[in-house]
Order: structure tokens, then C-alpha cells, then sequence
């Protein structure tokens, strides 16, 4: 036998008890910090960040044809710039809000982009099917928790211009 089993059985029956517990609370302990090593050691891709694209100021002279769809409130356009792109929103005539197309859930997957839903009212992750709403971008349903990155947009006339500054 082990030399340490000898010992055990050596003790009176209050003793073993004490080991016992004292073994079980080391074990527990293990256990429990085996469980928060592993769980932090695995990266979540849904915790990504939205990866961040520099490009040079976007001017749209809102008064050309190609825009109309932005002359009327809940209108959109899909513009070129920021990592998959840029979702123009007209909310009002002063205010515009510009959303990156990159989707906030799973963003580096190759089909994580957003589209403005069929309907004109929501924009849709088809991959996730997580929708989010046109005002603040913010998910309304589907497994998405962050909302979509915005860009500040800055009117003067009928001149708008987007930046690559993050509005939220």
C-alpha cells in the first residue's frame, strides 16, 4: 500500500474526517479554477470589435440626381467607404445618420454585412439574422448585443459630409 494510505488508516475516524474535507475543499477549489482558466482562455468571436477603416472625408452634394432617395425622410443609400461600406439614413431634413455595413455580431466573417431590409423600416444581418434599428442603430432582435458603429455626419446647405469619426 501507499505510503500514504498507511498514514490515513493510522488515524482515529474524527481525523480522516477532517482530511476528508480538507481534500474535497482543494478539489473544489481546482475545479473551480480550472472552470474560470478555461472559460477566459477562449475567445469569443462575438465580442469582437468592428474592425476600424481610416477614409478620407465623403462629400455628397445632396442635390444631385443619384441622391433622391435622401430627399425625403426614412430614405437611405448605400455609399462607398468604411470597412464594407456605409448605410446613409435620412431621418429628418437636418438630420442624417450614417451606419457602417459591417455587422456588429461576428464582424469578421466573411457574411457579416448588413443590408436595409426589404421593408425600408430596419436593417438585417441575414447571416445572423439579427435586425437593427434605422435611429440608433442599436440591435432589436437576434443574437447581436452591440449596436452598429456610426459616423459622424455633418450637414452645411445641401452639402454632407461623412467621417471616419465614430459617432457611438
Amino acid at each position: 500500500m501507499p505510503p500514504i494510505i498507511l498514514i490515513v488508516k493510522a488515524l482515529n475516524k474524527k481525523e480522516r474526517l477532517k482530511i476528508y474535507q480538507m481534500m474535497k475543499k482543494i478539489t473544489l477549489s481546482g475545479a473551480l479554477l480550472s472552470l474560470i482558466f478555461f472559460s477566459t482562455c477562449a475567445p469569443d468571436v462575438t465580442d469582437d470589435a468592428i474592425p476600424y477603416v481610416q477614409f478620407p472625408d465623403i462629400v455628397i452634394n445632396l442635390n444631385l440626381p443619384a441622391y433622391i432617395t435622401l430627399k425625403y425622410d426614412g430614405g437611405y443609400q448605400y455609399i462607398k467607404g468604411g470597412v464594407r461600406g456605409i448605410i446613409l439614413y435620412r431621418k429628418a431634413a437636418s438630420t442624417y445618420l450614417a451606419y457602417e455595413r459591417n455587422s456588429s455580431y461576428h464582424p469578421n466573417e466573411a457574411c457579416a454585412t448588413v443590408d436595409v431590409h426589404s421593408s425600408g423600416l430596419y436593417i438585417v444581418d441575414t447571416c445572423s439574422n439579427s435586425t437593427f434599428d434605422f435611429i440608433s442603430g442599436k440591435p432589436t432582435s437576434g443574437p447581436a448585443t452591440r449596436p452598429l458603429r456610426q459616423y459622424v455626419v455633418a450637414l452645411n446647405s445641401a452639402e454632407l459630409t461623412i467621417t471616419d469619426e465614430v459617432a457611438n
